[in-house]
């Protein structure tokens, strides 16, 4: 009975899950970030750790309402108490710019107002492609900066 019981109140069991969730975090009045997924289970309560097993889609937004970046990840999990959303397997990320960002793993750190990655990074601009070996951005992916960086890109000459 002990085993049966050891197996059931596992991390990985869900408290509580649901289904074509939409979630809104404001600020100052203001939305702030939107996230959609079609489940989403919390694993642990008194952390309130979530897990987006078939992923997420996130909108960013500045304070007049515009959406100013946009991530999508096909599994996602957040740890509310640290702060941290870590999505992994096709993540996307886009700015109002056209800046487009394709990795396999990326974590945002709600606090910091950062995002970043130590896997391989692709970063699509008007300007060309950029490889690199992982980067930092600000959450936005406004400020970004590639690690061990390569690619093909035009530089205007004055």
């Amino acid at each position: 009975m002990q085993q049966v019981n050891s197996l059931t109140t596992a991390l990985d069991t869900a408290q509580m899950s649901g289904k074509n969730v939409e979630l809104t975090r404001s600020l100052n009045g203001h939305i702030a970030v939107r996230m959609k997924s079609s489940e989403v289970r919390q694993l642990d309560v008194g952390n309130n750790t979530f897990e987006f097993p078939k992923g997420l889609e996130m909108f960013m937004y500045d304070t007049l309402g515009n959406v100013t970046s946009h991530m999508s990840a096909k599994y996602s999990i957040y740890y509310d108490k640290e702060g941290i959303w870590e999505a992994k397997n096709d993540v996307v990320v886009s700015n109002e710019k056209g800046d487009q960002l394709n990795t396999e793993y990326l974590v945002w750190n709600r606090n910091k107002e950062t995002i970043e990655t130590n896997q391989f990074v692709k970063i699509s601009t008007a300007d060309g492609i950029i490889y690199g070996d992982g980067m930092v951005a600000d959450q936005h992916f406004n400020n970004w900066e590639v690690k061990n960086g390569r690619g093909v890109f035009d530089i205007e000459n004055e």
